[in-house]
């Protein structure tokens, strides 16, 4: 009981710190929720999806422990358990249950959920660097694509998808031909150095590159969106060249999966991410994007909304927003609303020990009234979606803080 109350008074001083420094509104975040079952881990990707279809969120997690031990694992959502405290009040766990099938350990990669083959039920593609025991005493460390089709509850492993193994690495799925079958755009560090392409689906598990050449690239954020009304498929992706320079760059569909390159007057950002959102509320996507300007010497955070004009041309706007580099940014309907609200994540201030920051934002009108603003994590990852069912989304995130892994619920 005492180590309840322990636990309990902790969270309730983080929670009464945060309302007084921060002064958010009273629809803010509602509280602290423990996590029990799954790891933290630090150099990470986590996405969530209903595996088994019964109506609750489960989580694939990649990273490293805090022994040093490369880690993948689905886990999927047992439960919301509330206790209460006496004298205190109610204590709040999600718990969580490891579901075991054959994978590859991999960190420094990607993870999305997504219908691949067609069935109805969503599939698993993991990016990332595997580190094998290769004898007893050596290990191999090599980077990897990996998908996991869902059998129904169980998984099992595409072994012949013909994509590169890639890690600093962003990946995700969607029917870039319209030929109603999923295809592949990734990019990352391969075994020959940076890659980046659309591999195409040919509804059997395998891919295959697709007509367009791109630049390769170390990717930070990958976001797929229809830029400009024309309904097929375009994509961003953030990151960095061959040669360490950085890069925003948007490739338009022609409808037929070949890619040009858009000149957006993206700027050199370091560390940066580039997200689509209809800010306002004009049924396209603008595109919010963050990262690091040296100024001169030192790295700060910078942000900006590049509004979409209406047939893929953009305007670029500040946003009094904090600036952020080495995070990101999610665009989802938080609340239930219809509009458009998002977080973003990262460091405001290189030479701050302590500037990583995570910030939720409730589009009000085209004015962005932020509702949250906590400690963020340093090699963290962290994803937003509904954990318990109340129709809001929650946000999960792991990683190192203060020398600590640390991962943590936010619920709304």
């Amino acid at each position: 009981m005492n180590e309840a109350k322990g636990r309990f008074n902790g969270r309730w001083a983080a929670l009464a710190v945060l309302a007084l420094l921060l002064a958010v509104p009273v629809h803010a975040q509602r509280q602290i929720v423990g996590v029990i079952g799954m790891p933290p881990v630090r150099n990470g990707a986590l996405a969530a999806g209903d595996f088994d279809g019964d109506g609750d969120e489960d989580v694939f997690l990649t990273g490293e422990l805090l022994d040093g031990t490369v880690h993948s694992a689905l886990y999927r959502f047992v439960q919301r358990r509330v206790t209460q405290v006496p004298n205190a009040g109610p204590l709040v766990d999600a718990i969580y249950e490891r579901v075991n099938f054959p994978k590859r350990d991999v960190k420094s990669g990607s993870v999305v959920w997504r219908d691949l083959n067609g069935d109805g039920r969503p599939d698993i593609l993991v990016s990332g660097l595997a580190v094998d025991e290769n004898t007893t005493t050596t290990t191999v460390a090599r980077p990897s694509s990996d998908i996991y089709i869902n059998g129904g509850g169980t998984f099992f492993v595409n072994g012949s998808s013909g994509l590169p193994g890639v890690y600093r690495s962003k990946a995700d799925a969607a029917d870039f031909n319209g030929d109603g079958i999923m295809d592949i755009v990734l990019g990352g560090l391969s075994s020959t150095g940076p890659v980046m392409g659309v591999w195409m689906g040919n509804g059997s598990g395998s891919y295959a590159p697709g007509p367009t050449t791109f630049e390769g690239m170390i990717l930070t954020s990958l976001d797929i969106a229809d830029m400009d009304g024309d309904t097929d498929l375009d994509f961003i992706v953030a990151g960095f060249t061959a040669s360490g320079r950085p890069a925003i760059r948007l490739f338009r569909n022609d409808g037929a999966g070949v890619f040009t390159l858009v000149d957006a007057g993206f700027p050199e950002l370091y560390f940066a991410s580039a997200a689509f959102g209809d800010i306002d509320f004009d049924r396209d996507p603008d595109i919010l994007v963050n990262g690091g300007r040296l100024d001169p010497t030192i790295m700060r955070g910078e942000t900006l909304v590049f509004r979409n004009n209406g047939s893929g041309s953009f305007t670029s706007s500040a946003t009094g927003l904090t600036g952020l580099f080495g995070g990101g940014s999610l665009f989802r309907d938080m609340d239930g609303d219809t509009d458009l609200d998002f977080i973003t994540w990262g460091q405001d201030d290189l030479s701050d020990p302590e500037g990583q920051k995570l910030q939720v934002y409730e589009n009000i009108d085209l004015s962005f009234l932020r509702i949250s603003n906590l400690r963020g994590v340093l090699f963290g990852a962290l994803n937003w979606f509904d954990s318990d069912g109340n129709g809001r989304l929650d946000v999960l995130l792991t990683g190192e803080q203060e020398g600590k892994l640390v991962i943590t619920l936010y619920e709304y």
